[in-house]
């Protein structure tokens, strides 16, 4: 329901939608008041969520902080630990990396 379109560069997602300085720079040139970054993309991308909301624009997503809070799944568990949400049992500590890589033939 946009009442207008801006390009951001080529068809390349490198060169367009994955490129947050153009997003700014037509959020600037249109006013536009909120961002729908699309799926995937900037869709999980911190900073730009936090860009955005900086220069008073709707981020249509998620905040930065539940961004960075979701994108670490240990992190997240205990979230949802702390909140009481059913989960799965499993183990949500760290697991120490030992003989990654290694291989014995």
């Amino acid at each position: 329901m946009a009442d207008e379109t801006v390009c951001v560069g080529l068809a390349l997602t490198n060169q367009s939608y994955l490129r947050a300085d153009r997003i700014l720079e037509a959020v600037k040139e249109t006013g536009a008041q909120a961002v729908h970054s699309g799926y995937g993309f900037l869709s999980e991308n911190t900073d730009f969520a936090a860009n955005l909301t900086a220069a008073g624009v709707t981020f249509i997503g998620p905040n930065s902080k539940a961004i960075l809070d979701m994108g670490d799944k240990i992190h997240s568990k205990r979230i949802a630990g702390e909140a009481k949400d059913n989960m799965i049992p499993g183990y949500d500590g760290e697991i120490a990396a030992r003989n990654v890589g290694k291989v014995e033939l």
